[in-house]
């Protein structure tokens, strides 16, 4: 299943040649400034890292870890295999936009 999922995210993404950061450990980074728009996030460490505002659309955040990560503002509404308990670890806000069908944390002001 992982092989699958993995093709078909890299045929949504493949038109917009995002970053591979896979597994990458990027833990409490400052990535507002980053291209994030497409990339490989499958399994990278999120953990407390600075999200806010980034552009999201259509990474690929599989199993990607983002306890603490703060995602206010960010545009996730795109993105690919986020779920609710990824964001339920993370910081968010009212602007932070997520895909249909994920539920926002109840944390989340």
């Amino acid at each position: 299943m992982g092989d699958l999922l993995g093709r078909v995210s890299a045929t949504v993404r493949d038109r917009l040649r995002g970053r591979d950061l896979r597994g990458k450990d990027l833990v409490g980074r400052d990535l507002r400034d980053e291209s994030l728009r497409g990339a490989d996030l499958r399994g990278a460490l999120l953990i407390g890292a600075d999200l806010r505002g980034a552009d999201l659309g259509t990474a690929d955040l599989l199993g990607a870890d983002l306890r603490g990560a703060d995602v206010c503002g960010a545009d996730l509404i795109d993105a690919l295999y986020v779920t609710g308990p990824q964001l339920t670890g993370a910081r968010g806000d009212g602007a932070a936009r997520i895909p249909d069908g994920v539920a926002r944390p109840r944390h989340w002001s």
